[in-house]
């Protein structure tokens, strides 16, 4: 998602507050499903100057997308819980680009 404007950013919120649990439920860890979830609000709202910032709402974004099958999204999903974990780990951990 590149330069979402605040009406994106805040019709992904609000996505994300209805439908973020069922996207971080798929996964098979549950231990750390609530930590993600309140992850992604924080970082809806705050992560605008991390240079992953664009890449993880394209995640959450496309993660949201229930029009389609949920198997569709899977990998899209695995990638924001990668995502999510490295940056709870470490919040100056980047996404490698080749």
């Amino acid at each position: 998602m590149t330069n979402p404007t605040a009406q994106d950013i805040a019709a992904l919120r609000s996505e994300w507050i209805t439908g973020g649990r069922l996207v971080v439920g798929d996964d098979p860890s549950p231990s750390d499903h609530e930590a993600v979830y309140r992850w992604g609000l924080d970082f809806i709202d705050g992560g605008a100057d991390d240079p992953d910032y664009g890449t993880v709402l394209g995640l959450i974004y496309h993660s949201l997308n229930f029009d389609i099958p949920f198997s569709a999204t899977k990998s899209v999903r695995d990638d924001l819980m990668h995502m999510a974990r490295r940056k709870l780990e470490d919040p100056h951990w980047r996404k490698q680009t080749i």
